[in-house]
């Protein structure tokens, strides 16, 4: 039909030739010479509908589209590998063409990119321009052994998709939050970092990396902060040294005893009252979760001076209670449990064998280790050490969560751990854990079976008061992903970020009645007391900050379990 009406309604001079010659045979084959003749003379052209430069995100498969119509035939290139086009040929039409980013920018430069479209000899081009998909304001910091408590670190993403980027941090003394800004066609990040005092004397390099994927195959920029360390102080008065402060005097009860102590402080940091600070700040910390919070009026605590000669650990330096830290990728810390036990006998009267003793270490470092299972003259004892430092610096929200773990969990309720890495758990572990549980009444808080009715907390689970704190058997505790069970997703004994679930309250709940109220609970007797403060069937939750406002992964360490190997101590007790 279109050939037929372009034929009639402009006939030209060949197709008047043959007619008069009556060569009507032809008439069919005339009438495609003429769509082909007509087609070679439409004058080529291109209607864009952009003329400016066109800016590209720099992550792979990234794209943006443009319109053209074209009046005749046409072909497209692109000057450069990394940008592909959806099409490269065509007929007269209008097209939307696809310009795909075929290999991430990690050149750190802006490129350019040049696609040209030709019709004919008519060439027109578009310039496609693409910034590195991060840049970084300062790759390098240097940062004074004092610390910072906000420092920004800028950077710009471009990227199709923000939640592509990963940020990774560590080691784990580093704290950072982000926020969001924009500027033309990228976006302009930055990391609120929080540095901490260095209290070691040599200096320590912390990172940010930054990838397009979640297991640091595809790295596309890296931040280094490097701190200084400092010089190590050094005692010469230790005239305070043993000396007994009262922190609280219990109310109710016979006063379940705590006393606080600290290693790695000089004379000096003692005399300036930076010693009492952080003693009361540890004190404070492990009353800040429930139950312990509504029972707090059942504790005694106190805290003794220990002058050390050095404020600093490791090698070439002294320490009241000789505390190690084994440092790199791990938690455990160990000291001088004799020497700990002089200290806690220091206070007149006290009942060391049912004693709670932190140790408060003078270093920023993320550790902690818990030991207990000790033997007073022959005896087992409730006698814990819970070795802690002041992570991050005492006012620090990770110091509260780990002494709180530590202290709180293990140290005076004899809790498990219910985090989990990897493996299966043995048979041995299982085994003196039962004869623990049914022995001492200890990590009560996990168990080796999936069923509902026959798990330690069967009672929550068939308790429609406790429904909304999702109490169920959750396979993975003690370290291992397999063979042990949990009452909760997540708890205090597994992440520290949250507040102790249904069973763990009870057996801190229990211990107080028992120890310090002289009483005999009853499971109904717990739950109406978790009733009454409000915890009973309410989501855990950190009450104490929102989280880390990132959409990064932290490299913390994994947590060190607690020491229980039987050992005896020196000292009578009470």
């Amino acid at each position: 039909m279109a050939i037929f009406a372009l034929v009639v309604s402009q006939p030209n001079n060949a197709i008047r030739m043959l007619m008069n010659a009556k060569l009507y045979a032809l008439l069919p084959l005339l009438g495609l010479l003429v769509w082909t003749s007509c087609s070679s003379e439409t004058d080529p052209s291109f209607t864009l509908s952009t003329t400016g430069d066109i800016e590209l995100y720099a992550d792979e498969g990234a794209y943006k589209t443009f319109s053209f119509t074209s009046a005749r035939e046409w072909l497209a290139t692109s000057s450069d590998s990394w940008l592909s086009l959806s099409q490269t040929s065509g007929e007269a039409g209008t097209y939307t063409l696809r310009l795909i980013c075929a290999d991430t920018n990690d050149t750190g430069s802006t490129r350019t990119a040049t696609v040209t479209l030709t019709s004919v000899e008519l060439v027109k081009t578009i310039n496609v321009v693409q910034d590195p998909i991060l840049v970084i304001e300062e790759e390098e910091i240097n940062v004074g052994a004092e610390g910072l408590d906000s420092l920004y670190l800028y950077f710009d993403v471009n990227i199709s998709d923000i939640n592509n980027l990963y940020i990774y941090y560590g080691p784990n003394w580093l704290i950072q939050g982000n926020s969001l800004g924009t500027t033309r066609s990228m976006d302009t990040y930055y990391l609120l970092v929080s540095v901490p005092e260095n209290t070691d004397s040599s200096s320590r390099t912390g990172y940010f990396l930054f990838c397009l994927d979640d297991d640091l195959d595809e790295l596309v920029g890296q931040i280094n902060i490097i701190q200084e360390g400092v010089s190590a102080g050094t005692s010469s008065d230790y005239s305070d040294d043993g000396i007994v402060v009262t922190l609280q005097t219990a109310s109710k009860g016979s006063g379940l005893p705590i006393v606080l102590m600290g290693d790695g402080f000089i004379d000096t940091e003692i005399t300036d009252g930076t010693y009492e600070e952080v003693m009361v700040q540890a004190m404070e910390n492990l009353f800040t979760e429930e139950p312990m919070t509504s029972l707090r009026e059942y504790f005694d605590v106190y805290y003794v001076t220990a002058v050390s000669e050095n404020n600093m650990f490791g090698d070439g330096y002294s320490t009241a209670f000789s505390c190690e830290l084994e440092g790199g990728s791990s938690t455990y810390i160990e000291g001088d449990d004799d020497a700990v036990m002089e200290y806690i006998e220091k206070v007149d009267g006290i009942d060391a064998g049912s004693t709670l003793a932190v140790v408060i270490l003078n270093t920023t470092t993320y550790a902690g280790t818990t030991w207990f299972n000790y033997y007073i003259n022959g005896k087992r004892s409730e006698l814990a050490i819970a070795y802690c430092p002041t992570i991050y610096g005492r006012t620090h929200e990770y110091f509260r969560e780990v002494l709180v773990h530590e202290a709180v969990g293990h140290g005076f309720a004899k809790l498990a751990d219910e985090y989990y890495y990897s493996g299966t758990i043995g048979k041995s572990d299982i085994s003196t854990i039962q004869r623990l549980q049914s022995s001492a009444g200890w990590y009560m808080n996990i168990d080796f079976t999936s069923s509902t009715d026959d798990v330690l907390w069967s009672a929550f689970i068939a308790d429609s008061t406790y429904t909304g704190e999702g109490i169920g058997v959750y396979e993975g505790a003690y370290g291992y992903v397999y063979g042990a069970y949990r009452p909760t997703d997540d708890s205090m004994m597994n992440s520290n970020t949250i507040g102790f679930n249904a069973p763990s309250r009870e057996e801190i709940y229990l211990r107080v009645m028992e120890e310090g109220a002289g009483l005999s609970p009853t499971h109904e007797d717990f739950v109406a007391f978790d009733v009454e403060t409000g915890m009973a069937g309410q989501p855990l939750t950190n009450k104490y900050t929102s989280g880390l406002k990132t959409r990064s992964a932290s490299n913390m360490p994994r947590f060190h379990v607690p020491q229980f190997e039987a050992k005896e101590l020196k000292g009578g007790g009470k």
